[in-house]
């Protein structure tokens, strides 16, 4: 009977599809280990940081649609994971990962009317007022999206980005996503952090409580 499947096609059919999922989800973490970082002055820690914060705001279910704003729940987020991962060498900038992600795949951004052109041509932006003017949100794709509302699947590109960007921290990673709470920021770059706590309109890092 033509419109009869067997349970075994459905079987079949099943694990084919269950292949093709951890293929793609085998992709994004290729990508997530694979992102264009500067190393000029040391590597710099903006895009797998940003990334972390990305990743819990999806897991505490505060970005619950594929649209991601330069807004000051993800900088305040940012900076905290900069407060306990980021670099001597480096501001905690994120305006700088946020518009050069798209050099990634899985990474998009929408213009702001008028501004089109900017994101097409490739210009350089290099300030937080500059991106925030240019560029409206910004989405994943929709792939990546849905693997990362799933806690297993998340778990996975999680880790993939851990080993690859933190493995050093790996133990405190899951520690820090369980707080707001900052690290006290550490001596190397007081003035810079004293400079994005007050964009951001946080406490100073002085005042924060470590984890």
């Amino acid at each position: 009977m033509g419109g009869v499947v067997s349970a075994g096609t459905a079987s079949w059919v099943l694990r084919r599809s269950e292949v093709r999922q951890f293929e793609v989800l085998g992709y994004y973490a290729k990508q997530f280990q694979r992102l264009r970082v500067d190393r000029a002055h040391g590597l710099a820690p903006h895009k797998p940081i940003l990334l972390l914060a990305v990743i819990e705001l999806i897991a505490r279910s505060e970005i619950e649609r594929n649209r991601i704003d330069l807004g000051d729940r993800l900088n305040h987020m940012f900076l905290k994971y900069w407060s306990y991962l980021g670099s001597v060498s480096h501001n905690p900038d994120i305006s700088q990962p946020f518009y050069y992600l798209k050099s990634s795949k899985f990474w998009h951004l929408v213009a702001n009317p008028g501004y089109a052109r900017v994101i097409t041509d490739k210009l350089k932006l290099k300030t937080l007022a500059d991106v925030r003017r240019v560029v409206h949100y910004a989405y994943l794709d929709e792939d990546l999206f849905d693997f990362l509302r799933e806690p297993k699947y998340r778990q996975c590109l999680l880790e993939a980005l851990v080993l690859r960007w933190f493995s050093a921290h790996g133990d405190a990673i899951a520690g820090i996503a369980k707080t707001d709470r900052f690290c006290e920021p550490p001596a190397y770059r007081p003035e810079a952090y004293e400079r994005f706590y007050v964009r951001a309109d946080l406490p100073s890092g002085r005042d924060a409580e470590g984890f």
